[in-house]
């Protein structure tokens, strides 16, 4: 129950959300190692992320919302469930349709060959040249555009 503890010391409303977060940030902005903060909230951030994907979780969670089967809707704590489809998916490969099958074939050929484009533009010097393959004169490689942001090793990631 130490767990359930922990979750009961932590925000249950809007307000309390966002009082936490700006105590949160104070705290890590004035904080002699941010770094380390930084690390400890993205652990908790897959903690959370696991339980709340995790199958029993969810059964469980669904088994109690039926328990309101006459509400379409459920306050909790102030917040509003309800329970909605959230997607449907289709195998159309099953379907024994040629034209589909021969739709999805050139697809993924056209892709492998966009991609090898890609690869073969990415490399051309800045003045352009001409393609080898049809003698047309390729004005510039692509534009560029980076960006920049930290990184976290992979044993954090996915332990």
């Amino acid at each position: 129950m130490e767990a359930l503890s922990t979750i009961n010391s932590l925000p249950s409303s809007k307000k309390q959300v966002a009082s936490f977060v700006y105590e949160l940030k104070t705290a890590i902005l004035k904080s002699k190692n941010p770094l380390e903060e930084f690390v400890k909230l993205k652990y908790a951030e897959k903690t959370f992320e696991e339980i709340l994907k995790d199958a029993e979780i969810e059964k469980a969670v669904l088994e109690e919302f039926h328990l309101y089967e006459a509400e379409k809707i459920v306050e909790v704590l102030g917040a509003k469930l309800n329970i909605s489809e959230t997607g449907t998916k289709y195998d159309y490969g099953d379907c024994g349709d040629v034209v589909w099958n021969d739709l999805d074939k050139q697809i993924k050929e056209l892709t492998e060959k966009k991609k090898a484009r890609e690869t073969f533009l990415k490399v051309l010097p800045n003045g352009g040249m001409v393609d080898p393959d049809n003698g047309n004169f390729i004005n510039r490689p692509p534009k560029e555009s980076k960006c920049r942001s930290y990184s976290l090793p992979y044993s954090v990631r996915s332990y």
